[in-house]
């Protein structure tokens, strides 16, 4: 029995025993996820729009991971209703920045490893580069949509006759708890992720004029910024539709 077969039923195991017919849901939901994002990596082989094909996979996963874990109600719609708005937000921002700091392609470090290979694939490293970028935002962007709506509808429940305005100041205290830590791990993500890389970079010695132009540190810190920037915006969005949708 190989490793990853004894972890892969560690993990069923677990979320069978914490969640019961939601942790089977939730298995569900990530093989659902992974044959979007093969037909998606075919169709861009294929020809089709890279840019495009991540929006609209990004709102697939996005609808996929809510509904069908978590249901179809209040705090869902709102949740994927902000989840969609936010990707369409950051698509011209992060183009912009891609193409301003040329992101694209691979980083010199990897490319010693790739010599023997042709890199002429047929897909703009633009609008690939844009697609892994959107791609590691939509996560963080359902989380917190999630967290907070879930979190508000509850208060909500359990005290029915709260204004208006402090409802929404209970939904910026919650989205404000989240923020911090949920930053932090897609930080620690990315340097756990590249750390024996990382090592590697120091043991060069590279200064910090070659660290700070280095195309593998800059891409990487971008991800996470443009991933805050994205959890950050999706906060006040999701408390304005829920407590729109709600109300009305």
């Amino acid at each position: 029995m190989s490793v990853n077969l004894v972890l892969f039923m560690v993990l069923i195991f677990l979320l069978w025993y914490f969640q019961q017919r939601k942790g089977v849901l939730t298995l569900i939901t990530l093989a659902i996820n992974l044959a979007m994002l093969f037909v998606m990596i075919l169709c861009i082989n294929i020809g089709f729009s890279p840019i495009f094909l991540t929006i609209l996979t990004s709102i697939l996963i996005s609808a996929n991971n809510l509904f069908n874990i978590n249901g179809y109600n209040d705090s869902t719609k709102s949740a994927f209703i902000s989840s969609t708005f936010v990707i369409f937000l950051m698509v011209l921002p992060i183009l912009f920045v891609t193409s301003t700091l040329h992101l694209q392609g691979i980083p010199l470090e990897g490319l010693m490893e790739m010599d023997m290979y042709s890199l002429h694939i047929g897909v703009s490293f633009v609008d690939l580069s844009v697609a892994v970028l959107l791609m590691t935002v939509v996560a963080a962007i359902n989380d917190i949509a999630i967290s907070i709506t879930s979190s508000m509808i509850e208060i909500k429940e359990k005290l029915p006759d709260l204004s208006l305005s402090e409802w929404k100041k209970s939904g910026l205290t919650v989205g404000k708890d989240v923020l911090g830590p949920t930053i932090n791990t897609l930080i620690f993500a990315a340097i756990g992720s590249q750390f024996a890389l990382l090592i590697w970079v120091f043991d060069l010695k590279y200064s910090l004029t070659q660290l700070v132009n280095s195309k593998l540190i800059v891409t990487e810190w971008v991800a996470i910024i443009f991933s805050g920037i994205s959890i950050a915006i999706t906060i006040p969005i999701t408390i304005f539709l829920l407590t729109k949708q709600v109300n009305d």
